[in-house]
């Protein structure tokens, strides 16, 4: 608990600063997820690069097998000629397919880290705890410094006043005065 911001005793506001708790860790579990949502994008921006490079290649090697068994069916190179091409032709297909797998994962990874941003940044949004009420405070049960965790100790007690209810028992001989 780094700091409190109010006195025991003390009348609050809705939405009045109460507590800050060290945010730290937070802050770097935001950074980190943010480095790891850049480094994601560039994979991405790298793979669909490798992707554009083997479509080009792809469709010269298919042009270029096309070619060569024409001139295998005309008698002018060998059958062994034709199927280099062709398995090179075949090889730069699965390198296409390879990118595009490797697209998929990168955005896959992509929606993981803004969710993984997103979640570390509502972590560091309860760093910073607001009264939920207006009232009047009661006893401090952590002092600042203290080391707290989530749902361990109640860090301090707010009563309502406004409107407040008040229950009690009349003898029924008083009633009719009240």
């Amino acid at each position: 608990l780094v700091t409190v911001h109010f006195q025991e005793g003390d009348t609050i506001k809705k939405g009045d600063l109460l507590f800050n708790i060290d945010r730290r860790p937070f802050d770097a579990m935001v950074s980190q997820a943010q480095a790891n949502l850049a480094r994601d994008n560039a994979q991405l921006s790298q793979a669909k690069a490798n992707l554009a490079r083997d479509m080009a290649s792809q469709k010269f090697s298919q042009a270029q097998a096309a070619r060569y068994q024409n001139l295998f069916k005309q008698g002018i190179i060998s059958q062994d000629q034709s199927e280099q091409f062709t398995a090179d032709a075949d090889a730069k297909s699965e390198a296409v397919k390879a990118d595009q797998a490797a697209i998929q994962s990168s955005q896959a990874a992509i929606e993981a880290d803004n969710a993984t941003l997103t979640n570390t940044q509502i972590q560091l949004s309860y760093t910073t705890i607001r009264s939920p009420i207006d009232g009047r405070t009661g006893n401090l049960m952590a002092k600042q410094g203290n080391v707290v965790k989530a749902n361990d100790i109640d860090l301090v007690t707010i009563n309502q006043i406004e409107p407040i209810y008040v229950t009690f028992s009349v003898p029924e001989a008083q009633l009719s005065d009240v």
